[in-house]
């Protein structure tokens, strides 16, 4: 165990997964089991606690002591503030080959790192270890027992693995932090996340697509609980009472819109100089969409192709933009 002003050491480990707790007592113990039966045995489990008031620390701690070669438990002296806070502080920490992350109440299907690592492989191979480079998957949705809601989540919540370039990812994001993978090239990249980053996943997506790649798995690797607890969900975007939903709450949708302005412009300030012209163009399009009439909007959208997937995302676009 290390207090949060330790640095533990990786060693010779390929793999790295992170993982931030808070208060997951119910499922916790399920999600390491899951890791711990991986097919692929190289890696390394950091589990970061952001002050648990349940049995979480404890929990993690036995499991820490009993599996010393393959675990670090960290105590966190004070509250990161957000799980996107707690794993960015974590990938500050660790330098191995390739990083995972994962949630605290998942369960990993036993091929997951085997699958993924796979991906990553093919993707060295035609494009090189030197450029950074993301890999994902689908997940199963499952309900608090692990009974299954649906078999992919991309078709439940109609993404598109297919919409991963810039202009896609600025606008809308489609990696889920659980499924995913990066080599050291993009951690190298990824070292100053602004406040304004929405989840840490979308801030390693839209760095991935500007200045390396991202691969995608189809087949689900994770079982991806859905409970009462969940900081971020999975909801069946086909629905009625979803589209319904989302048409009705406009003022959210007006928030997230603007969201991803502030984070795109961040992104811009930070990388403006590593960027193509083109890459820079595009983004300060999107950035500058709220200084013009609406029919120059729509034209930038379409110019740029910035939509979103789904009609009750482009109506909130419409709407707001």
């Amino acid at each position: 165990m290390f207090a949060d002003n330790s640095q533990a050491e990786v060693g010779e480990m390929m793999i790295t997964i992170l993982m931030g707790t808070y208060n997951g007592a119910k499922f916790i113990a399920e999600q390491i089991e899951s890791i711990l039966s991986q097919t692929e045995k190289d890696w390394k489990l950091i589990i970061s606690d952001d002050c648990s008031t349940d049995a979480t620390a404890s929990i993690v701690s036995k499991y820490a002591e009993a599996y010393q070669d393959k675990m670090t438990f960290i105590v966190r002296d004070k509250p990161s503030g957000s799980a996107k806070n707690n794993f960015i502080h974590m990938l500050s920490l660790y330098e191995s080959e390739y990083i995972m992350t994962c949630d605290q109440d998942d369960v990993w299907l036993p091929t997951k790192i085997e699958l993924t690592m796979k991906k990553m492989r093919e993707m060295e191979d035609k494009f090189g270890k030197e450029k950074p480079l993301l890999v994902h998957t689908d997940l199963k949705i499952v309900d608090a027992n692990l009974k299954v809601m649906a078999d992919s989540m991309f078709e439940y919540q109609n993404l598109d693995s297919g919409c991963s370039a810039l202009n896609n990812l600025i606008v809308q994001n489609i990696v889920t932090g659980c499924t995913m993978m990066i080599n050291r090239c993009l951690l190298d990249w990824i070292r100053d996340v602004p406040e304004e980053s929405i989840m840490h996943d979308w801030w390693l997506a839209i760095t991935a697509s500007a200045f390396g790649h991202i691969g995608f798995v189809k087949e689900p690797t994770v079982l991806y609980r859905q409970h009462s607890n969940n900081e971020v969900g999975a909801k069946s975007a086909k629905s009625l009472s979803y589209n319904l939903q989302r048409l009705m709450e406009l003022r959210k949708s007006e928030l997230t819109l603007r969201k991803t302005y502030e984070q795109a412009k961040a992104f811009l300030d930070i990388y403006e100089q590593n960027l193509s012209v083109e890459q820079s163009v595009m983004i300060k399009a999107y950035t500058s969409l709220t200084t013009y009439g609406k029919l120059k909007r729509i034209y930038l959208i379409n110019k740029y192709d910035f939509w979103k997937i789904g009609f009750a995302r482009r109506c909130g676009q419409i709407f707001f933009i």
